[in-house]
């Protein structure tokens, strides 16, 4: 589901109500020559739209500079704030930080991307006509990108209950003699077979 929103030029006079945005649109047609700031709040439901099944809550705060040249626009997403994810270990919600400032590369029409710049960078090229950019899929790849592999908490954070019942669910694997069983000890036979 797509939320029209209203983006925001920064100003100390609007309110924190006024920047909860779902859509992340940057204006590029008219947009001046020169540095442009944008500020967005996004929260579970930008990462709902997504179908996001990894991230269940969150409250990010988005603030892109655009820096206008005659044919490409260079963007960086200042991205802050904290989302919830399910602990590996022990299922229950984990509060992951979020402090990263990727950048974007937007050119216009068929216009070449230095190759030695655009190492570090995204870069993507929009028609002339554009009026608006979404960042969304970019902010959402960002945040879900910057999250480590194991999403675990501290040592001595988890769930204790949850712990107990998997110590308890690994003790339930050893045979009657403490001997752990294997339950794939079969296919080595299965093996052996094939190749007589």
């Amino acid at each position: 589901m797509i939320i029209k929103i209203n983006c925001y030029i920064c100003s100390p006079n609007f309110s924190a109500m006024d920047r909860l945005n779902q859509d992340i649109l940057i204006p590029i047609k008219g947009l001046p020559f020169g540095e442009s700031s944008f500020r967005f709040e996004i929260g579970e439901p930008f990462f709902q739209a997504f179908d996001n099944t990894q991230i269940k809550d969150a409250d990010c705060s988005v603030r892109v500079s655009v820096i206008r040249h005659q044919t490409l626009l260079d963007v960086v997403c200042e991205i802050t704030g904290f989302v919830i994810v399910e602990c590996d270990r022990c299922l229950d919600d984990l509060t992951l930080k979020v402090d990263i400032a990727p950048r974007l590369t937007v050119g216009f029409g068929s216009v070449e991307v230095d190759e030695e710049g655009a190492e570090d960078e995204d870069v993507v090229v929009v028609d002339h006509s554009q009026r608006e950019l979404s960042l969304n899929q970019f902010i959402y790849d960002y945040v879900c990108l910057s999250l480590p592999l194991v999403k675990v908490h501290p040592e001595g954070k988890c769930n204790p209950e949850m712990l107990r019942y998997l110590s308890e669910s690994e003790g339930s694997d050893t045979g009657s003699e403490g001997e752990t069983t294997r339950p794939f000890e079969g296919l080595k036979d299965l093996l052996g077979n094939k190749n007589n």
